[in-house]
């Protein structure tokens, strides 16, 4: 009797190993995902707003104009030019983002990494301003919105009507895009202080003409000094 017992213990403490190893081998499901990378958020600039991954930066560009000319209008200058400046910086990041992950020359790379800093660092400060703005226009100004949304959308089918040849190669995307995109944002930056009258406002926009200026020159001395290459 007691060996049967004995055998009969030894038989339980073996079965209760055995379903005790599949737990040990196998994390729990909140285990798994904090393991696994976490996914890239659309605004990085490799997905599009509806996660679709975006081929180029060609492609960025295309997809940001259309998200400029899908803004709806306040009727107020001021909140409106905000609101494009806002939109114009998300483009630039997803445009750098691209170029980060993808682009291999070292001056883009590099430059990409200087609008990222200077994007994030200024989102801020603009957000702050849209918010504010909003509501907040002289009369004079909204005497001239009709003027402003008309340059606005000149400026928009502008960009639509020369559209950059697709090389396929990641750093002459990026520089033909990011030409193509900074030269939107100056006029659209340009229409909005012609228009505005919030002082901060156009101040910001003073300062965000300066640098796109800079980084256009950049980009344009780097392009005509590299031929496409052969893909």
């Amino acid at each position: 009797m007691l060996l049967h017992r004995l055998f009969l213990g030894l038989g339980a403490l073996q079965l209760l190993a055995a379903c005790r190893e599949p737990s040990q081998e196998v994390p729990h499901t909140a285990d798994l995902h904090q393991t696994q990378p976490s996914p890239v958020p659309a605004e990085k600039g490799v997905v599009s707003p509806r996660g679709v991954p975006v081929a180029s930066a060609l492609e960025v560009v295309r997809q940001t104009h259309q998200r400029l000319r899908s803004l709806t209008a306040s009727g107020n200058v001021d909140h409106d030019m905000a609101s494009l400046l806002q939109e114009h910086y998300r483009g630039t990041l997803q445009l750098v983002a691209l170029e980060l992950r993808t682009g291999r020359d070292p001056v883009l790379r590099a430059l990409a990494d200087t609008l990222r800093r200077e994007r994030q660092r200024e989102e801020v400060a603009l957000g702050t301003l849209a918010g504010r703005t909003h509501g907040n226009a002289s009369e004079e100004a909204n005497l001239y919105y009709q003027e402003f949304t008309r340059d606005q959308q000149a400026a928009l089918d502008s960009a639509a009507r020369y559209p950059p040849a697709v090389t396929g190669n990641p750093d002459a995307d990026f520089a033909a895009g990011l030409t193509a995109h900074l030269q939107l944002g100056l006029l659209l930056a340009e229409d909005g202080i012609a228009h505005g009258s919030d002082p901060s406002l156009i101040a910001f926009a003073h300062r965000f003409v300066h640098d796109q200026r800079l980084h256009l020159h950049q980009v344009q001395a780097w392009s005509s000094t590299h031929t496409t290459p052969s893909h």
